[in-house]
């Protein structure tokens, strides 16, 4: 397998690393999709894997490292109402068998009347690669798909690789990254979830009830349905209280009906400093 440096990008390291800019996503006016169109990539984002460390598990700790130019963003895996999801495909690597990504705490930001969920000037995301035959070198090979906003969102392909061979060394910017993963609810204080499932419009109406201390300025809940393919919209959020509450809309794919299981629905709490997380509620 051909191994590429950590930097992906041309003008960096004089390397063609596959990297590819599609049509501009217009948040704006029609000259600012212009403006974007027209920009270089390389002057946008600067990409590379760290190589981490082998952790006590047999696992191994890397990171995805992305540094924006001043005044840029990227997003969260939920972007928010305004946005590009990152896609991440790791299926071109050696002797992974699974990938666990940890997302540290996004800031919640106004994008041209918006609200989209990312990180501003660097993202640090730690990548726990487990393989397949313990014990034996990998070699990590990635297509990664990521949007990266000012007045306008630029969607960027990346291709990036590199050889894990050796136990590696403790990485502090990814070992701080870990630092703000999400904390349980129960450790946040959390003590009762009580989902509302009402008739919509279009789909249901999915009102959260979270019953805990406030954890900081600007609360926001994101609401999530994971494996079920339904779309939720980003959730309005107040606070009552003892009770933080979020209302939001889900639809399934192409009209059809929608069937929640308390169980399944996961719930994210962000705060400028805090990210909490809590799956399951009760009816009510």
């Amino acid at each position: 397998m051909k191994h590429t440096p950590p930097s992906v990008f041309a003008a960096l390291r004089g390397l063609a690393l596959g990297l590819a800019v599609l049509p501009a996503v217009s948040l704006a006016t029609a000259p600012a999709t212009v403006q974007a169109q027209a920009l270089n990539p390389a002057q946008l984002v600067q990409a590379e894997l760290r190589p981490g460390w082998r952790t006590e598990h047999g696992t191994h700790m890397a990171a995805l490292h992305l540094r924006l130019a001043d005044g840029w963003k990227t997003y969260w895996r939920i972007p928010g109402e305004a946005g590009i999801a990152p896609r991440l495909d790791w299926s071109g690597s050696q002797n992974v068998a699974s990938v666990t990504t940890h997302w540290p705490r996004p800031i919640v930001f106004d994008q041209n009347g918006f609200r989209s969920i990312g990180y501003d000037g660097e993202l640090v995301l730690p990548l726990e690669f487990t393989p397949t035959r313990g014990g034996r070198p990998m070699a990590l090979s990635a297509q990664i798909t990521i949007g990266v906003c000012r007045d306008t969102c630029v969607p960027v392909d990346l291709s990036l690789s590199l050889p894990l061979r050796d136990a590696g060394a403790h990485d502090p910017l990814i070992a701080t990254a870990l630092s703000q993963r999400a904390e349980p609810g129960a450790g946040a204080g959390l003590t009762q979830a009580i989902c509302r499932v009402e008739p919509g419009a279009r789909g249901v109406e999915l009102t959260l009830r979270a019953t805990l201390p406030q954890l900081g300025a600007r609360e926001h809940m994101v609401m999530e349905l994971p494996g079920t393919g339904y779309w939720v919209s980003d959730s309005q959020t107040r606070r009552e209280g003892g009770e933080l509450v979020g209302r939001a809309r889900v639809r399934a794919p192409q009209q059809g009906t929608v069937s929640i299981q308390r169980s399944e629905v996961t719930f994210t709490i962000l705060t400028d400093t805090r990210m909490v997380v809590h799956q399951g509620c009760t009816g009510g």
